[in-house]
């Protein structure tokens, strides 16, 4: 097909791409204040995440005890919860990172900024080790009941009393995960671009 005489025929624009660019700015960009307040007091969760930490959480018991029975033993039980709740969303970082298909470093960043949420979150659990004054899902507190987990696990392993100490290197690293989703987010925003699939060469007498 040509063009009439005289007519000159241009490409449209394709404003996709600076749409997808200004729109995980603006993500990112949100994410900074709610971050922020999250790990300042990770006990005014945020809804949605915060629920989501919990669900994970307490997913990561019942994976350690499949049909009732501890296959790793009762201390995977009880760590089973905590130590899923941060490797379920750094699965997805390292996800987004090495996938070949779907590699994206921008969703790495989200992710990695939702697990410095939960490791934040952790940290306040581990700080109730002795006072043991959190609610449960329960509906009791540490104190009436034995389903604390950090209580159990600090006292098995004979420090119970570094609860605290323990805690505040847990807020640390939630806040270093937070600053490197955030900077490296916005970098990744403003200058990554996928490649291009580069598609095979037809040669002269190929179908």
């Amino acid at each position: 097909m040509t063009s009439p005489p005289g007519y000159s025929y241009e490409k449209p624009r394709d404003d996709l791409p600076t749409i997808i660019k200004w729109a995980r700015v603006l993500l990112t960009a949100a994410l900074v204040p709610l971050g922020i307040s999250t790990l300042r007091d990770p006990e005014a969760w945020l809804p949605v995440v915060g629920d989501i930490n919990v669900a994970v959480h307490e997913f990561g018991h019942m994976l350690f005890m499949p049909f009732g029975i501890p296959v790793l033993g009762e201390t995977m039980v009880i760590l089973g919860g905590s130590l899923f709740q941060v490797v379920f969303p750094i699965i997805f970082v390292g996800y987004f990172l090495f996938s070949r298909k779907h590699r994206d470093p921008h969703a790495a960043m989200i992710c990695l900024w939702w697990a410095s949420t939960s490791v934040a979150g952790l940290a306040v659990y581990v700080a109730d080790a002795r006072a043991r004054d959190l609610t449960l899902l329960s509906g009791l507190t540490g104190k009436e009941s034995d389903g604390h987990d950090w209580y159990n696990l600090l006292s098995q392993w004979g420090v119970l009393g570094r609860d605290l100490v323990y805690a505040s290197r847990m807020r640390a690293v939630a806040w270093l995960m937070f600053l490197v989703s955030t900077f490296v987010g916005f970098w990744v925003a403003l200058f990554w671009a996928p490649r291009p699939e580069v598609q095979p060469e037809v040669t002269a007498g190929e179908p």
